[in-house]
């Protein structure tokens, strides 16, 4: 941001001196040139980090409020143009792999610089401990998102709710998934939304991760897929579009979260 201001007063300093120095002169040309440079460089910061303007708007809108904050990683587990979902443990619904970060102690004192409150609508435990779902004041909205970006003071891989949901549920072995690998597709930022549930604006950030399964693995995920388990759903892209509505069906019994069409 202090880049985008630089680039923004390099302009409006090179349009003045334009304005003012005689148009056929050599001071005109410097002057235009620079503002030429000024303009390509304020288009270009402002492609490349246009989310963070979008943030400071939402941060001027909430600016005497609290907004929601949810930043979690989600998966996408794809086998034969099929998706790997589980059922939720809070909701009746099948949803991706994957969860809330955590934060870490080591960040509370950024936390309380900023202000930032545990979630009120979940009753804490110990499984949300730490969660990065948390109220932010409006104004410290655009530096809680940079602190989160940092990567520090936080949990930022998507191991520990895989090895949960998956790994330590039974539903895949755990000698063949000791280790997993993905890679990072996305950070999807959900534009900014009241909350009938949370009764509050509410941004929610996910990571989508893809999972790069081993050869073995494949036959371990394939082998599921001839299981009937209500623990998990492969679920087909117009199923997850539809939140699991099956179209001339008299009986809708099966709900896919919203968040599954993130990882389409």
């Amino acid at each position: 941001m202090s880049r985008f201001a630089a680039y923004f007063v390099g302009l409006l300093v090179s349009v003045v001196v334009m304005f003012r120095t005689d148009p056929d002169g050599g001071a005109f040309s410097v002057a235009g040139g620079f503002a030429v440079a000024f303009a390509t460089l304020l288009i270009d910061t402002a492609l490349v980090h246009g989310r963070y303007f979008k943030l400071a708007w939402y941060g001027v809108r909430t600016w005497r409020g609290n907004v929601r904050v949810s930043a979690s990683y989600l998966y996408r587990i794809r086998v034969d143009n099929r998706y790997l979902l589980v059922k939720g443990k809070r909701f009746d619904q099948y949803q991706p792999v994957g969860g809330v970060y955590k934060s870490h102690s080591s960040s509370s004192g950024r936390r309380n610089e900023l202000k930032v409150l545990t979630d009120n609508l979940l009753v804490p435990d110990a499984v949300s401990e730490e969660d990065l779902r948390v109220r932010v004041p409006g104004r410290n909205l655009l530096a809680f998102v940079r602190w989160f970006e940092e990567g520090r003071g936080r949990e930022v891989d998507g191991w520990r709710e895989f090895f949960e949901e998956l790994v330590a549920s039974g539903i895949l072995p755990g000698d063949a998934f000791g280790f997993v690998k993905y890679d990072v597709v996305e950070r999807y930022y959900h534009p900014l939304r009241y909350s009938e549930w949370a009764q509050s604006q509410e941004l929610l950030v996910a990571d989508i991760l893809e999972l790069l399964p081993t050869p073995e693995q494949i036959t371990h995920l394939k082998n599921l897929m001839s299981h009937s388990d209500p623990r998990y759903l492969w679920a087909t892209e117009d199923q997850i579009r539809r939140r699991g509505a099956v179209p001339n069906t008299a009986s809708q019994t099966t709900r896919i979260a919203e968040t599954a069409e993130w990882t389409i």
